[in-house]
Order: structure tokens, then C-alpha cells, then sequence
């Protein structure tokens, strides 16, 4: 049943695809509603991105603020689906990204996990050595990504979206170094990374690396050292939120157009 739904969405994607998309609202008097979708790792962004929309396009910005409020990716996919979750706040989600005209989004892997391969990185946020993370127990994680991405243009109906994926920065770099786990938690971080990067590159929505953007080339760069994460040493500052915002501003704001 769930892949006969997965075709059928991708049937409509393609079909949608042939339609050139209404223009975005333009002026001072245009308003785009922003939404952010996240767990607790995108607290801080809304608001921030919001005001570099304002600044940039010169539109009004109404905030629907997700974050921590639809963590996982498990979750948000079975409320795009079913109308239904335990988080009466986003059983609204579905009718608001109808008129939503951007998007940003990061969602845990924590509900996208099977049986067969099990993904564990738990260990990780207490710094302790994590269990299985390679790239084969993200399939899931990926799988839902991308019907997640779908059911976002089944919603939007051909209108014109600004679609911006992200993943998870690493606020763990010095204790990981000081417990000899730098190596293992920093490759489960890539891994998760990686799914999620594949997932939107599948449906041509830019990606923007905060794991990259705040932990270097190597990732082994800590962002608490420069002011980006609050004083429980795992949550993102208000500069975080600010940086975040600047860099999805140079990437533009361009339409997604689903391949």
C-alpha cells in the first residue's frame, strides 16, 4: 500500500512538473508564508529567516514556527498522510503548507528506523560510542525523506515553492574528542547527512549543509567556541539562527521545480 501510494504521488509530480508554476507574489503589500519544520536544532531560525526574507525581497513574512514541534521524520510523514498525530499542534500542518510559499526543513531520523538494521546514534548525544549508523540504516530515514518531499507538491499543487533542505551541525565536537568517539559520532552525523541530502536531491531542493557551515571542512571545528550554541551546550543561539538565515539567503529564492 505504501509504495502503490509513493507512485501515485510521484505520477502526480511528474504531471505537475509540465505545468510552468503560478509567479510568487511580489511587493510590499505580497505576503509568503514561511514555515520551518524541525526538531529543537531549528529553534531560533524561524523568526530570523523571516526578517532576511523581508530584507532581501521586500514581501511581508508570516512565521508558522514547527521546530521542536515536529521532530522526527516518522512523525511528520504520518501526519502528511493520515491527517492524524498525538501532537495536536501539527495536525495542522498539512492545511498550512497548502499555503505555504517557503519551506525549510530538517527532520530527525528517530521514527525511521527498521527492525533488520537498526540505527543507533543515541549514544552519541551523551557522548558515549554510538551503535550502528553506517549508511545502510539511513535507508529508511532516506525513504521517508523523500515521500515526505512528495506529499509537500501533492499539497502545493503545482503552486510555486521555495523548498530548502538542511541537516544536523555538531554541537558535541569537544567532548567527542575528549571520550575518543570523535571519529565514530562524527561519521554517524556524515551518514545522516547523506540521507537526507539524498532525498531532497531527488526532488531538485537545494541542500544546505549546517553540519559543513558550522563544523568546518572536517567537522571537527566546535560551534560553541564561536557563540553559536546556548549554554546546555546542544541547542542553537540566536546567532545560529542568524548565520542560518544568511546562508540560505545566498542561495536565493528560486522555485523548486520537482525533476
Amino acid at each position: 500500500m505504501q509504495r502503490k501510494r509513493t507512485i501515485i504521488l510521484a505520477i502526480i509530480i511528474l504531471l505537475l512538473a509540465g505545468c510552468a508554476p503560478a509567479e510568487l507574489p511580489q511587493g510590499p503589500e505580497a505576503v509568503w508564508q514561511l514555515v520551518v519544520i524541525g526538531d529543537s536544532s531549528m529553534w531560533e531560525l524561524g523568526e530570523a529567516y523571516a526578517a532576511q526574507i523581508e530584507k532581501d525581497v521586500g514581501v511581508q513574512v508570516d512565521l508558522y514556527d514547527f521546530a521542536n514541534q515536529a521532530g522526527s521524520a516518522g512523525e511528520v510523514l504520518e501526519v502528511l498522510q493520515t491527517g492524524k498525530s498525538f501532537n495536536s499542534r501539527l495536525v495542522n500542518l498539512p492545511e498550512i503548507l497548502k499555503g505555504a510559499e517557503v519551506v525549510v526543513i530538517f527532520l530527525n531520523p528517530e521514527r525511521s528506523i527498521v527492525p533488520e538494521n537498526p540505527l543507533d546514534l543515541e549514544g552519541c548525544f551523551l557522548s558515549l560510542a554510538p551503535g550502528s549508523c553506517d549508511p545502510a540504516s539511513y535507508e529508511q530515514y532516506t525513504a521517508d525523506m523523500k515521500a515526505i518531499w512528495a506529499e509537500f507538491f501533492e499539497l502545493r499543487k503545482g503552486k510555486a515553492t521555495i523548498l530548502r533542505a538542511t541537516d544536523l551541525y555538531s554541537p558535541l565536537v569537544a567532548p567527542w574528542k575528549e571520550e575518543g568517539i570523535f571519529e565514530a559520532c562524527t561519521a554517524c552525523w556524515v551518514n545522516m547527512s547523506n540521507a537526507a541530502r539524498l532525498a531532497a536531491e531527488a526532488y531538485n531542493i537545494p541542500f544546505l549543509s549546517r553540519l559543513d557551515a558550522f563544523g568546518g571542512p572536517n567537522h571537527d571545528e566546535d560551534p560553541r567556541e564561536k557563540g553559536y550554541i546556548v549554554n546546555d551546550g546542544e541547542h542553537p543561539s540566536e546567532l545560529m539562527g542568524q548565520y542560518t538565515a544568511g546562508l540560505l539567503s545566498q542561495m536565493g529564492y528560486e522555485p523548486v521545480t520537482p525533476p
